[in-house]
């Protein structure tokens, strides 16, 4: 096997597989994860941050990145 290979075979490996409702279509649908703690829901493409304290809650993620410079937005 190649090294290509070997690594798509050790993240598939770590990958989990979860239900759960999305916070951004509101659908029951399976959530995947190759990262801890962070979610791509199968339905709408939505990413999502699970959180756990006391119950286990997945919460959007707001990838925009505002830069900032000298105070004022770019």
């Amino acid at each position: 096997m190649s090294k290509k290979s070997n690594l798509f075979a050790d993240i598939i490996k770590k990958a989990k597989m979860v239900d759960g409702v999305c916070p951004h279509c509101t659908e029951h649908t399976l959530l995947i994860s190759v990262v801890s703690d962070y979610y791509r829901c199968l339905n709408c493409g939505g990413d999502i941050e699970q959180k756990v304290n006391g119950k286990i809650s997945y919460l959007p993620i707001d990838l925009s990145v505002e830069e900032i410079k000298d105070g004022k937005e770019i």
